[in-house]
């Protein structure tokens, strides 16, 4: 009886305790930063986040409009009531150069992706470190990489859309991308032998699946006071798959341990140490001074949701190239332009192989990026708690108290047009290099340390490369905390891109099909296409 009075006192606690913390979201903002969206009615605050559970993309464009432009705040209701305040353009590189002890980006990402009642094994904290080796280390070796990705990509697109070149199969798109993407991903962070065990790669697939769906019911819809129980109750299935999921990775990371362990102490020891993520941190993991950082559990939860944020970019934003490049008009020709590109500079397999023939390829690089552009995996970017006691204060004098979350408007930054010219307009070529003597370039030491160092929010010109971030082009984030794995998406996405606008035909559609705004992401639709194999395909 008093162990059942006990946890009916813990539970009233806990529901009073959140119901407090939610109205402090709700009414901590300064009356100087107008709310977008909110009524003058009983629990504005309340009814105007209610709203954009169905809100789509209205409130944020509009406040933009109205706010943004003329380099002000604004606040954004939230369907989880935790509004956030909108960041201009003319601030975003001030807001990202703060440190991380005055705006962090950990509590804001912790809370969306729900990691508390989903996955409450897991401190994003201890695994920062890998985000370092994604940038780092995957970035160095991508040349390396790029032979067993193209080989890989071939393998499941041929078998996922079919060598037939006389009769069209009816293929469904974001399925066939996400089962291609997902393979080859692997090769890169987990390598051979798991890279092809289908059980392994089933039971990660389910892990990033449950946990996306739980992060935007759960992290994005669900005020504060319902999380724990329906977070929770999403748990069982996210553990279960991880289980699966170890039973294959976790002997293989101490079976790498252990090979490490025997070469450190006998340089006679001979193996062949793989180039893969994994092994690289496996590496870091065991030559950082904390303890629990080489358990091979650790390294393993670890990877699985790396593996769950690299895969999500790659698999929405190829879908979006194709639903694009297909919708198109057909008097435009760019599916065939595309394909003249790549048969012009991909001559030998030699030249699939290398880094330098892919970079050669502007028309494709420019047609990913602007549908990154038209079509960004989130709707608002860059994410930031204030956490300084005493709240920060803007360039401009804006006071934001701490606790308040900023964040940046990316979808309607992407379509200003004092930064894109015609912005609703769908131009493939839109950052294609405006002379012969502007190549993309590769990815390199230099250019993932210079690229955060752009002057003011308005591009000098168009012509940039797909890996480029910048204050006005959000589709990987911008500053130190932006996607750390861009280079690798990119090389994968153009791989992709240019093999099958090379080797098949697809029919056109009618139409664009129109996306899903699901919290704060872009979702593709689902649509089945028509393919069949180009006629003496090269």
């Amino acid at each position: 009886m008093l162990l059942q009075s006990l946890f009916v006192a813990a539970a009233i606690f806990c529901i009073v305790r959140n119901l407090l913390l939610t109205w402090i979201d709700l009414t901590r903002f300064p009356a100087s930063i107008p709310w977008i969206g909110r009524r003058n009615e009983f629990s504005s605050r309340i009814r105007a986040c209610g709203r954009e559970i169905f809100g789509g993309l209205e409130r944020i464009k509009a406040g933009y409009e109205e706010y943004s432009k003329r380099g002000e705040c604004f606040v954004l209701p939230d369907p989880g009531l935790r509004p956030q305040v909108m960041v201009p353009p003319e601030y975003i590189k001030w807001v990202t150069e703060q440190p991380d002890h005055v705006l962090s980006p950990f509590a804001p990402l912790r809370d969306i992706v729900a990691l508390p009642y989903l996955l409450p094994t897991m401190d994003m904290k201890e695994h920062v470190y890998l985000m370092d080796i994604m940038r780092k280390d995957v970035t160095r070796n991508l040349g390396s990489l790029q032979p067993a990705i193209i080989h890989d990509m071939r393998a499941s697109v041929d078998s996922l859309l079919g060598t037939d070149a006389e009769n069209w199969r009816t293929v469904p798109l974001y399925a066939a991308m996400q089962e291609i993407l997902f393979k080859s991903s692997n090769r890169m962070f987990v390598g051979e032998p798991l890279c092809h065990n289908r059980i392994f790669l089933n039971s990660a697939a389910v892990f990033a699946n449950v946990i996306g769906a739980g992060a935007v019911f759960v992290g994005e819809y669900l005020p504060l006071v319902l999380k724990p129980m329906f977070g929770y109750a999403l748990a069982p299935p996210i553990y279960l798959a991880q289980a699966v999921a170890f039973r294959y990775l976790v002997p293989e990371i101490k079976r790498r341990m252990a090979n490490i362990r025997q070469q450190r102490s006998n340089p006679e020891f001979e193996w062949d140490q793989p180039k893969d993520m994994l092994m690289w941190i496996v590496i870091a993991a065991m030559n950082r001074q904390d303890p629990k950082a080489d358990e091979a559990e650790k390294i393993a939860q670890g990877l699985l949701f790396l593996m769950l944020a690299g895969t999500q970019t790659l698999i929405f934003t190829a879908t979006n190239v194709f639903l694009d490049l297909l919708s198109s008009s057909p008097s435009s020709n760019y599916y065939l332009r595309l394909r003249e590109e790549v048969d012009s500079t991909l001559t030998t397999y030699h030249e699939w192989e290398s880094q330098a023939s892919l970079a050669k390829l502007h028309r494709i690089d420019s047609s990913i990026r602007e549908s990154l552009r038209r079509s960004p995996i989130l709707t608002r970017t860059g994410m930031r708690e204030v956490v300084k006691r005493d709240g920060v204060r803007f360039p401009n004098g804006q006071m934001v108290p701490q606790g308040a979350w900023l964040a940046t408007p990316a979808v309607a930054i992407h379509y200003d047009e004092r930064f894109y010219p015609d912005p609703e307009k769908y131009d493939p070529f839109r950052f294609t290099p405006r002379t012969a003597q502007e190549p993309a370039p590769t990815a390199t030491a230099q250019t993932i340390a210079t690229e955060s160092q752009a002057p003011d929010p308005k591009p000098r010109g168009l012509s940039t490369n797909l890996s480029t971030a910048s204050p006005t082009f959000l589709g990987f984030g911008y500053g130190r905390h932006s996607c750390p794995g861009r280079w690798f998406v990119a090389l994968q996405l153009k791989l992709l891109v240019a093999y099958v606008v090379s080797r098949y035909d697809i029919e056109a559609l009618e139409q664009r099909p129109l996306h899903r705004i699901v919290g704060s992401h872009f979702v593709p639709p689902s649509v089945d296409i028509k393919v069949r194999r180009r006629r003496a395909s090269p």
